[in-house]
């Protein structure tokens, strides 16, 4: 009885050793990867910097990162951040930027960029077309542009997102509270009708496009929109909240947008927009 008993012993221990091995390892998940347009302040650097902090492996791209300190700052301390000149204005530059990243998987491309515009000139009476041309190619062209450039580095990705971030000056329902602005206006629902266009267009291949809204932020734009409307006599009233809480919602609407959110008008705290 004890031989068997030992014999048990040494058999169980050697199947320990020899049947039971471990189960491979499992590969590394490979870090998602953003790339956000107008990364140099306000919304765009919070974003930057809220990507980062999740785990994202940021491309940061504005106009003269040579004068984007606080980005090279934040870069030089998180090696997942990279930086690249991009005038989205410029349609060689955003060729020329997709090409460097040819092959380069994608999961969520950021349309941030974009511009309010001269005021003086998208008032009636002081109409400037020179203004029009330039609003409108940078916040409803340029994010089109985008998309049709990197298409390809969105569709090899995991999640497939492309991303316009607009605004509820760009919702019809809303512009019965809208004065003036012409052109900023009229070119976020240009954004938002390409964009809504687009995700007919890529449906098919699993891209998701989001259109959100950030919310009344606190940044240079704002503060420029709301003394504009403020000298009109149509002040804006309503609190304005941080880049980083802003962006922080952005990031969330990110990681869960959906097929069934896709092409569709929301707002960074989760309400849809009435177009």
């Amino acid at each position: 009885m004890r031989y068997l008993l030992t014999t048990l012993a040494v058999v169980a221990g050697f199947c320990g050793v020899a049947c039971a091995a471990d189960p491979p390892a499992k590969p590394p998940v490979a870090e998602p990867v953003v790339l956000i347009t107008g990364s140099d302040r306000g919304i765009g650097f919070a974003l930057v910097q809220e990507f980062a902090s999740r785990g994202w492996r940021v491309m940061a791209t504005c106009r003269d990162p040579a004068r984007a300190a606080a980005l090279q700052e934040f870069a030089a301390a998180h090696p997942a951040v990279t930086i690249d000149a991009l005038d989205v204005a410029d349609d060689a530059a955003i060729d020329r930027l997709a090409a460097r990243y040819r092959g380069q998987p994608i999961d969520a491309l950021v349309n941030n960029a974009g511009i309010l515009g001269d005021v003086s000139g998208q008032r009636l009476g002081t109409l400037d077309p020179n203004g029009f041309e330039q609003t409108m190619r940078v916040n409803s062209y340029a994010p089109l542009r985008m998309s049709q450039a990197f298409l390809e580095q969105v569709a090899a990705s995991k999640q497939k997102k492309i991303i316009a971030i607009t605004s509820g000056a760009g919702s019809l329902w809303l512009a019965q509270q809208t004065h003036g602005f012409y052109y900023y206006s009229m070119s976020k629902s240009a954004l938002n009708m390409a964009m809504r266009m687009l995700q007919n267009d890529v449906r098919s291949r699993g891209i998701l496009v989001g259109i959100v809204t950030p919310g009344p932020v606190d940044t240079d734009m704002q503060r420029e929109y709301r003394a504009a409307a403020a000298q009109a006599n149509t002040p804006v009233t309503t609190p304005a909240m941080t880049s980083a809480d802003s962006a922080r919602a952005l990031v969330n609407y990110v990681e869960t947008l959906s097929a069934d959110k896709a092409g569709r008008f929301y707002s960074y705290d989760g309400r849809e927009i009435p177009w």
